[in-house]
């Protein structure tokens, strides 16, 4: 697969319009990034064997205060993934001592503040 950098631009109207850079006059347009990616794709029809090859590196113009804002946002999503990793980890290890007490499951939930799909799913992966 070839990667083509894709570049998204709002217009006055309100509408995003995406082109791939290096290639002229083939542009895809939408009320959504979705739709405009679409209509892109459509158009590189016209121009190559098969646009659904092609990974897209998007790049989405937006204004500075904006894009610092979806960036902290990321940064934010990650650190949080992290944690809830090393909570995961701590309470699968309390209802792993906790059961090993023969404290119920329910007990167990209770204990741990955790709703009983969720002590399902930390039970399923200490067992794997």
């Amino acid at each position: 697969m070839s990667e083509h950098k894709v570049v998204y631009r709002r217009t006055t109207k309100g509408e995003w319009v995406a082109s791939v850079e290096g290639v002229r006059r083939c542009h895809g347009r939408g009320r959504t990034l979705r739709q405009a990616r679409q209509q892109l794709r459509i158009a590189l029809a016209r121009v190559v064997a098969d646009p659904y090859q092609m990974d897209f590196v998007e790049d989405v113009r937006l204004p500075p205060p904006a894009r610092g804002l979806i960036l902290r946002h990321w940064v934010a999503r990650r650190r949080l993934e992290k944690e809830q990793g090393r909570a995961d980890a701590a309470a699968r290890a309390a209802l792993h001592a906790l059961l090993g007490l023969d404290v119920s499951v329910k007990d167990a939930g209770d204990l741990l503040g955790l709703p009983p799909l969720k002590l399902q799913k930390l039970r399923a992966k200490a067992r794997a």
